[in-house]
């Protein structure tokens, strides 16, 4: 077997740069890993090796959180059970949707073990984080089945006796510092606060860009450096470290939209480390916004909306003529230098949220299966109301998004338009609808909707 990755790449996604004998072990497990997905054709689902490594090793960094005991993957899964009723989103009960050769052998989830289910979900995030596109391959794809059974094989044979990584576990869960007591001086108080400090500082470092958990945290750097490089005022030293910080303290990923912090501080809850991130002070720090967003404005126009009762509603207009007699109606004033659309289809959508206000959206009533909605059109929502979960254009604000699922009027999105999939795969994306909504607009429920008093 060809070696393709080398031990300084597994040591990369570790808070360590020394290797030991475990780190050897994972190495090998991670070009095992590779040459299967390789085997299965996975690999040439991504633009370079690189991106096809990286997959490779994050199932490797996959199977030593279970085997050491770190409690990621299972923090992640315990969160998706309170969120969606299920540990892992599309693969814990696939065969309820999916009749497949390769997945009517498979055993029921267990989150205190390794799950096949598991593996299936890193090949999807992956392909996702790789491509940075608003689609997905799709869950069923046979190329990915065939991945996860070949890489899952490898986990399940070394399961018994692949090594814990004791040094990664100490650091994640034990305290740098002596405790204080009655000899402790002054001095060594302001030591171990120091320690405290450097040791949160560079664990919250290495979870956002280094932690397999986090892949695309560094991609999304880079970018945004990048970008603001071309720009015209430049990029300095000063400016590139604080866009690093800001991003390692409130960036968040698609895996449920929680920042770095609030996953370390569940992570840690049972663990000694908990107190790094149960510090007042730097939790007010994590928590704190960098921009804060006035929403006197949106609850001012959301109030018009709903003083003439149509706040739970979404209005469904013919056309500019209409719309602008609709907004006189509730008192809305337009703004004088507003554009609507020259050309544009029959059916505006007209709704409203607290946080951003009244909402217009033209070219997708045809997606909206309300009784209400004379322009629906359910062969057309077929085919684009999924664009809708997936924010291509970002037609609708995340609260909206939601609004549409709870009341269910977009039974039509469907990530598959194959017709060969087609039935199977509405029935799978209809049943992850929030998930994959939380996913691609990076939203989530319980802080990014309006507090129930303000609709």
């Amino acid at each position: 077997m060809k070696k393709v990755i080398f031990t300084q790449e597994w040591i990369a996604l570790h808070p360590y740069e020394k290797a030991d004998e475990t780190d050897l072990y994972y190495t090998e497990l991670a070009n095992e890993i590779y040459h299967a997905l390789d085997e299965a054709c996975y690999t040439h689902n991504f633009k370079n090796m690189d991106e096809a490594k990286q997959l490779a090793l994050s199932i490797a960094g996959y199977f030593e959180d279970v085997i050491s005991g770190t409690g990621i993957w299972k923090t992640f899964t315990e969160e998706c059970k309170q969120r969606y009723g299920t540990y892992i989103p599309f693969y814990e009960k696939e065969s309820e949707f999916i009749k497949s050769t390769l997945n009517e052998d498979d055993p029921a989830y267990d989150p205190e073990e390794i799950n096949i289910a598991d593996v299936k979900f890193l090949l999807w995030h992956h392909y996702q984080q790789s491509s940075f596109v608003q689609e997905a391959v799709p869950f069923l794809f046979g190329t990915l089945e065939l991945a996860a059974k070949l890489a899952y094989n490898i986990l399940d044979r070394e399961y018994e006796t692949a090594p814990e990584n004791e040094r990664l576990l100490t650091y994640l869960s034990e305290m740098p510092e002596i405790e204080g007591n009655a000899e402790t001086t002054e001095e060594e108080i302001e030591k171990n606060k120091a320690m405290d400090e450097i040791h949160r500082r560079d664990t919250l470092a290495w979870f956002h860009y280094g932690c397999y958990f986090n892949v695309g945290n560094q991609k999304r750097l880079q970018f945004t450096l990048q970008q603001m490089a071309n720009s015209p005022q430049g990029l300095t030293e000063p400016l590139a470290y604080s866009v690093q910080m800001e991003m390692t303290i409130v960036g968040g990923n698609n895996l449920l939209a929680l920042t770095s912090y609030e996953w370390l501080c569940k992570i840690c809850r049972n663990m000694p480390t908990h107190k790094l991130w149960e510090d007042e002070e730097f939790r007010k720090k994590a928590t704190e916004q960098y921009e804060k967003v006035d929403h006197e404005k949106a609850i001012h126009d959301y109030n018009l909306l709903k003083a003439k009762g149509y706040e739970d509603k979404f209005i469904f207009l013919e056309d500019v003529k209409t719309l602008k007699e609709f907004l006189k109606e509730i008192e809305f004033e337009l703004p004088k230098d507003i554009r609507f659309p020259q050309k544009y289809e029959k059916g505006i959508i007209l709704s409203g949220s607290p946080y951003t206000g009244i909402n217009i959206s033209f070219g997708l009533a045809h997606c909206i299966a309300s009784p209400e909605n004379p322009y629906y059109v359910q062969e057309r929502a077929e085919t684009d109301s999924f664009g809708i979960i997936s924010g291509n254009g970002l037609p609708f604000p995340y609260e909206i998004v939601c609004k549409l699922i709870e009341n269910n009027l977009i039974p039509d999105a469907n990530i598959f338009t194959s017709q060969y999939v087609k039935e199977e795969g509405l029935k799978i994306t209809q049943e992850n609808l929030q998930f994959l909504a939380d996913y691609y607009l990076m939203g989530r429920k319980d802080k990014d909707l309006p507090p129930k008093e303000l609709w």
